[in-house]
């Protein structure tokens, strides 16, 4: 039994738009963060010392905190305003790692490997609560790759 062709075009192309702006993104914070005497690395590394790994784990929970509340008051102001905020965290976090050269090509690497999850027939497939689960095709992320290219 084959997969069946998907015109995967339209999705690199989307994917080239996405990591264009994430890119600006990036230089925006890195404005910020250069501003304010906080963290920029140019080569990728884990371990940023407990005290900046808890702040920036620290930062991302309390956005996300703050976006289930919005959410579930249905205020729609303050959930733009979180996703905001975790965007331009994200963005500092990525910096913070090094990661900023790196990080388009990891999202690539991801995004086809969620593509991957469809089903032999080209459908997704659900659990019980919405979560989509692997397909018979998927096949795990290599970042390991993309991180030593």
């Amino acid at each position: 039994m084959s997969c069946p062709e998907l015109n995967i075009f339209p999705i690199f192309s989307k994917i080239k738009s996405i990591t264009k702006t994430m890119k600006r993104k990036i230089e925006a914070v890195e404005e910020f963060h250069n501003a304010f005497g906080l963290g920029v690395l140019h080569n990728p590394k884990a371990n940023l010392g407990l005290e900046k790994n808890m702040l920036r784990y620290k930062l991302m929970r309390e956005e996300n905190e703050e976006y289930l509340e919005a959410a579930n008051d249905g205020d729609l102001v303050e959930v733009a305003d979180a996703l905001g905020d975790m965007l331009y965290i994200l963005c500092g976090t990525i910096l913070e790692h090094g990661m900023q050269y790196k990080i388009e090509e990891v999202f690539e690497e991801i995004q086809k490997s969620n593509m991957s999850k469809l089903g032999q027939d080209g459908k997704p497939i659900y659990r019980e609560d919405g979560k989509v689960l692997k397909g018979p095709n998927y096949f795990k992320p290599d970042i390991q790759a993309v991180l030593d290219k």
